[in-house]
C-alpha cells in the first residue's frame, strides 16, 4: 500500500506542476486530475483498510472505517447542495 501511496503522490505532484504551467484547458483538465487524486488517494486507502479489517474479523476497526466512509460521502452530498 505504501508503494500505492508514493505514486499517488508523484502523480499528483506532477499534474499539480502541470496544471500550473499548462495553459488553458490543458492545465484547468490537470488541476481538477491532480485534486481528484489528492481527495481520493486518502479514501480509496481507508475503503481499503476498512475491507481488509472485515475480512479478517476486526469488526470494531471495520465498523469504524464504514462511519468515516459514510461522514466522507454525506459531506460530499453535502458539499454538492
Amino acid at each position: 500500500m505504501a508503494t500505492v501511496m508514493r505514486w499517488a503522490t508523484l502523480v499528483a505532484l506532477v499534474l499539480a506542476v502541470v496544471g500550473a504551467v499548462a495553459p488553458g484547458p490543458v492545465g484547468t483538465a490537470a488541476g481538477v486530475a491532480c485534486l481528484v487524486v489528492l481527495i481520493g488517494t486518502p479514501v480509496v486507502r481507508v475503503l481499503w483498510l476498512t475491507i481488509g479489517w472485515e475480512r479478517i474479523g476486526d469488526r470494531r476497526f471495520a465498523a469504524f472505517g464504514g462511519v468515516l466512509l459514510l461522514v466522507l460521502a454525506l459531506s460530499g452530498v453535502l458539499g454538492f447542495l
